[in-house]
């Protein structure tokens, strides 16, 4: 028979929970970078794992701090390239695009007047062609300059933040001295209630291992589809648009059109057909990834249909903002773990095992 806590054990139950989440949000900032730099250390843990094998002097093995001294450098580095080479030519890329969208428009429109002409239907469609070409360029020119300044003002706020410059450092302690940190952690848990909070964290390690490793595999095969698909296009900006479309996977629909905005603005200088082209086959890569690969890949470890899937992204970014939004699904996927360690599976009789509270 199924244990149940009495009404004062379920109160003080109740009411810690609502304790820890106002805490929680009122620190909402330290806990979105602890979240981050845990899916990080997560997402570096077999490149550390690889590395601690290598032979190291007398020993068997690389120390582990140092392996993950060498990863989380070596990310740095890397990162630090990537802003230093690729932004100038994104900023470059948004330039050109201000300066010849409204040119492109007056293309498009030319042709679109030629087609009528062809069918007889120009009296009927030069009214909506002529507004078109009067306010379409102030609008793009307008969209133009709002995302140059968007983008500026998000560069601006990342070279500025603190806590962005604290990610790397917190994943390392992750990464080289977590039993350390664990059981530093657990000294502010009650002697009785630390083996119900190991189990906990036992969950939602596995569920966290096995989102991040299934969600590597889709941005990885997602950003070498985008990549080659854009390369046979003639994107000089192939590669770039490759790892973002990698990146975007992180961020479900919002992503997706932030991909789509990037590859307009890197083709729109080829001509509107090209860019069309190169948004034509990202979208192909992304329907053919999320019908082959993720299911596969995802199914296993986070079930959630994709209404669900959209629900929570949505409530992660209007209570969070776009880390909220990143969050979103492997915080959903810890809920999943946790919930099953709360409630274990019926037993061979049909009735649920008996559990110890989790107070």
């Amino acid at each position: 028979m199924t244990t149940r806590p009495d009404s004062a054990r379920l109160l003080l139950f109740l009411v810690a929970g609502v304790i820890v989440a106002i805490v929680l949000w009122a620190l909402r900032p330290i806990v979105i970078l602890v979240g981050f730099s845990m899916l990080l250390a997560y997402g570096l843990d077999p490149l550390v794992t690889a590395l601690e094998r290598i032979p190291f002097g007398r020993r068997r093995r690389m120390p582990r701090g140092l392996a993950s001294a060498i990863v989380v450098l070596a990310l740095g580095a890397l990162a630090g390239s990537a802003l230093a080479f690729g932004i100038p030519r994104v900023i470059s890329e948004m330039q050109r695009f201000i300066a010849g969208a409204p040119q492109a428009l007056k293309s498009i429109v030319l042709q679109a007047r030629t087609w009528a002409d062809q069918r007889g239907l120009s009296a009927s469609l030069a009214p909506l062609l002529d507004q078109l070409e009067r306010q379409g360029s102030d609008f793009l020119t307008g969209l133009g300059g709002t995302l140059a300044g968007r983008f500026s003002v998000v560069l601006g706020g990342l070279g500025r933040s603190l806590e962005f410059a604290l990610l790397p450092l917190l994943a390392f302690y992750l990464l080289a001295e977590r039993p350390a940190v664990e059981s530093s952690a657990l000294r502010f848990v009650p002697a009785a209630a630390q083996k119900r909070v190991a189990a906990f964290t036992a969950a939602i390690d596995r569920a966290l291992r096995s989102y991040v490793r299934g969600q590597a595999v889709v941005m990885l095969t997602m950003g070498a589809l985008a990549m080659i698909a854009l390369t046979l296009l003639r994107f000089h900006l192939a590669l770039l648009l490759g790892v973002l479309a990698g990146l975007a996977e992180l961020i479900p629909y919002l992503g997706f059109a932030l991909v789509v905005l990037a590859i307009l603005l890197a083709g729109i200088s080829g001509g509107p057909l090209h860019a069309v082209a190169g948004v034509a086959a990202y979208m192909a890569c992304n329907w053919a990834v999320g019908w082959l690969i993720t299911p596969r890949v995802m199914g296993r470890h986070l079930k959630m249909h994709p209404f669900v899937v959209t629900v929570s992204v949505l409530s992660g970014a209007e209570l969070l903002g776009p880390p909220g939004a990143m969050l979103a699904l492997p915080a959903a996927a810890v809920i999943q773990s946790l919930v099953a360690e709360l409630t274990p599976p019926p037993g061979p009789s049909g009735e649920e095992r008996s559990a110890s509270p989790a107070f």
